[in-house]
């Protein structure tokens, strides 16, 4: 019940479509109830002694009826199957939109916790998985129960003592049920959870083709996807097994129902106690008696995979962010761009600290420069600037305002990233440029693509800036893709820039066009780069030299390297491997 009380906030701003629907739903079950009485209509007329002409007439006049009769109930259906899907898949929009949105407030360290696959298939699969719910699966139910109950009360008014009989088996019915669902619904939890390990493993080896053929992989990759897919169809069958009992279970309930009517019923009649067209009638009933409960075993499959699909959307949905947005926060259009740690501490893992009491400020317009080894900590602190973390101790602070106080949109506005793992879109070099700024001009454009010098490689590509640059920019060089993230970071013009260098697997020459425009993006900007390169800091206003989540030395180059420290054991070790 959780996880359908999810579906209310969603269901909402359909209710004036759900409204119609409702009362397409009551048009198709009164018809759906006046046709067997008119059937025992036709039995009575047919059973009494009358003129010919007079039964000519009423025969006439059932007919008519009937044919209005299962005219609305046609109509009915139409309109009720097609407005149900249209809130259906109406409630699938919002619900992924909603699931998507709410992905974007998690902070990086939800999805280093969970395969990409995996997350994929909550917002395209799993919402997917709610229309049958929504569009059939209730529908269905309603109709049935609306028609459960309008029999009942014809029943009654027929003969209470035939009804005791032919309602014997349903208590029955509803125990077997609820036995055999007790077990389907674990089964068609474990379903849900292989077919998200499934897809995650086929996107994840999609993305790792390259890797996977060039080690020669292939057969061992196979053989696990092989392996996933058998543990899924052996969670399908043993699912789809268990539901195929419930039709045994309301077929007997059916059957015997009818039995004990016609049995019982008979006698009555051949007594003179009961009017043949009421046996008729009974039987006819009968049937649309029981339909909730074949209309449950029918859609049983669609709502035990969205009874699973939705339970795993609900789990995103009731997810707490790490990081969250203040509700009154500081909304500066730009900041002069200080930062300052003080005594920041932080830890992935609650027993495993990162960082220990971190102080140290950049000034507006300043480059503070982290070095250090593997693991020191240097992506963590710029990772807590952009607040894709919050420290456990300590302050970070912008502008001399602690960056929780600060609505997201607006710190992240002010701060243009670099990374040595570029990504870019899936789209032309101009949408990847204009990423950053959607509202700019071509010009700026290409005036960002100049500073950054790549407009000469650009013009030369097949369709210049209108080159689609592949998955992940697979269609370009590693030093292509760093001179459009540093167009991109341009363009943005933020006043703070984090860049994570990346130059040691270009060429001379690319190094050199790289350096020369992460020189012109760093004027006038406050930048804290993580430097893999220290021939490329030297001019940093301070650089911080970082060990097991410690400042162990700071300083300028000059003031650093005569300390004969961890900085210049590093220093050394470099110039003698490019010396």
């Amino acid at each position: 019940m959780r996880e359908l009380f999810t579906l209310r906030p969603f269901l909402r701003p359909h209710r004036s479509t759900m409204l119609l629907v409702l009362l397409s739903i009551l048009a198709t079950t009164g018809a759906g109830l006046l046709a067997p009485w008119l059937i025992r209509s036709l039995v009575a007329l047919l059973s009494t002694e009358s003129t010919q002409a007079e039964t000519l007439r009423g025969l006439i006049g059932l007919a008519a009826l009937l044919l209005v009769t299962y005219g609305a109930r046609s109509v009915g259906q139409f309109f009720t199957t097609h407005l149900a899907h249209v809130v259906a898949w109406n409630v699938c929009h919002d619900m992924r939109t909603a699931l998507y949105h709410q992905l974007q407030r998690f902070s990086p360290g939800y999805y280093t916790q969970r395969q990409s696959g995996e997350i994929v298939s909550r917002v395209i699969k799993d919402t997917d998985n709610i229309e049958p719910l929504v569009a059939d699966v209730v529908y269905d139910f309603v109709v049935s129960a609306l028609l459960a109950i309008g029999i009942i009360v014809i029943f009654f008014t027929l003969d209470r003592g035939l009804m005791l009989w032919a309602l014997f088996p349903l208590p029955f019915a509803l125990i077997g049920i609820w036995w055999i669902g007790r077990r389907i619904m674990p089964a068609f939890d474990a379903e849900g959870e292989r077919t998200g390990e499934l897809s995650a493993l086929v996107q994840d080896n999609v993305a790792g083709m390259r890797e996977i053929q060039i080690f020669g992989r292939e057969r061992h990759e196979s053989h696990r996807v092989h392996l996933l897919s058998r543990l899924l169809a052996r969670e399908q069958i043993y699912a789809r097994k268990l539901d195929a009992a419930l039709y045994p279970v309301v077929e007997s309930a059916t059957g015997l129902s009818i039995v004990l009517v016609v049995w019982f019923g008979g006698q009555r009649v051949l007594a003179g106690q009961l009017a043949l067209e009421n046996l008729v009638a009974f039987v006819l009933y009968l049937t649309a008696f029981y339909q909730p409960l074949w209309s449950l075993v029918g859609v049983n499959e669609a709502f035990q995979r969205a009874r699973t699909s939705l339970g795993r959307i609900s789990e995103v949905l009731r997810t707490e962010p790490e990081v969250l947005d203040p509700t009154d926060g500081l909304n500066p259009a730009r900041v002069a761009g200080q930062i300052r740690f003080e005594r920041v501490a932080f830890a992935y893992q609650s027993d495993i600290a990162v960082l220990h009491a971190i102080s140290f400020t950049a000034e507006p317009g300043q480059t503070v420069a982290l070095v250090g080894p593997t693991g020191a900590g240097k992506s963590t602190v710029v990772g807590l600037v952009a607040r894709f973390y919050d420290p456990q101790r300590g302050r970070v602070l912008i502008d001399g305002h602690d960056a929780r106080e600060i609505q997201l949109d607006a710190l992240r506005r002010n701060i243009s990233v670099v990374l040595q793992d570029v990504f870019l879109f899936n789209g032309s070099v101009r949408e990847n440029i204009r990423f950053s700024k959607p509202e700019a001009s071509d010009a700026e454009i290409e005036a960002a693509a100049r500073a950054a010098n790549a407009h000469d490689f650009i013009v030369a590509l097949p369709q210049g800036y209108g080159t689609l640059v592949g998955e992940r920019g697979v269609k370009l060089s590693g030093g292509q893709k760093q001179r459009l993230s540093i167009a991109r970071a341009l363009l943005k013009d933020a006043p703070i820039l984090i860049l994570d260098e990346a130059t040691s697997a270009v060429d001379a020459a690319t190094e050199h066009a790289i350096q020369e425009a992460l020189t012109r993006l760093r004027q006038g900007r406050t930048c804290i780069v993580i430097a893999h390169r220290l021939s490329t800091i030297r001019s940093a206003d301070q650089i911080l030299v970082l060990e097991g989540g410690q400042i162990v030395e700071r300083g300028t180059h000059q003031e650093i390297v005569a300390g004969r420290g961890l900085y210049q054991r590093l220093y050394e070790r470099q110039y003698d491997v490019h010396a």
